[in-house]
């Protein structure tokens, strides 16, 4: 972490932000000032988020804005209220991968087939939940929208970036199990097929929404 500006590795702006809220919450899950994300990530990356006609100041604009409200809460990594940013822990466990390719100056460094903890966790709570329960009894025809929401770990109130983060973090974890062999992974990967197949409207609504509450 040390030569981040002169790492050969190609980050994205949105990975700089991440990185830079990763350094923030020390590795954790704490919430971080929008300010202060935005002035770090401006120390770190000075010509990625410097202001427009002023490169000595940060830009807290939508440069930052919309990675953090929009992309970075879609695909999981971040959660957000009151202008405050935490990392889930599939962010932390993504932005550690991200300072191993930093650190090692390779492009890849993940190990295929092998579930992290985040993603492990992630199964045990998919495993115990009522759908797949469901499912695995051949009852499917039984599970209720509630249960599809209660297996992606949301609610009809949860917002539209919310909703597609908890989406993609469950999508990930079954990715993961896709070459297994047990019997649990199988179960686990044809429920999920049907289930995001069933509730395929339920998924359109939240896309199609302008976000927020739904």
């Amino acid at each position: 972490m040390k030569n981040i500006t002169n790492s050969q590795i190609q980050l994205t702006r949105s990975q700089k932000i991440l990185i830079s809220l990763y350094q923030l919450a020390d590795g954790k899950n704490k919430q971080v000032r929008f300010e202060d994300i935005a002035v770090l990530a401006f120390k770190n990356f000075n010509s990625d988020f410097q202001l427009k006609g002023y490169p000595q100041y940060p830009d807290t604009g939508d440069i930052i804005h919309k990675p953090l409200y929009s992309t970075l809460k879609q695909h999981g990594y971040v959660l957000s209220g009151n202008k405050y940013f935490s990392l889930t822990p599939t962010g932390i466990e993504y932005v550690k991968q991200l300072i191993g390719q930093l650190d090692k100056s390779v492009s890849n460094v993940a190990v295929k087939n092998k579930l992290t903890a985040v993603q492990q966790k992630e199964l045990e709570r998919l495993k115990d939940s009522t759908a797949v329960q469901l499912f695995v009894e051949n009852k499917k025809e039984e599970i209720l929208d509630i249960d599809f929401y209660s297996y992606l770990g949301v609610t009809v109130r949860t917002n539209k970036y919310d909703f597609l983060g908890r989406l993609n973090s469950v999508e990930d974890t079954v990715a993961a199990i896709k070459n297994r062999s047990e019997r649990l992974y199988k179960d686990l990967l044809n429920c999920h097929k049907y289930l995001v197949n069933r509730f395929k409207q339920n998924i359109e609504f939240v896309m199609n929404s302008k976000g927020g509450k739904r």
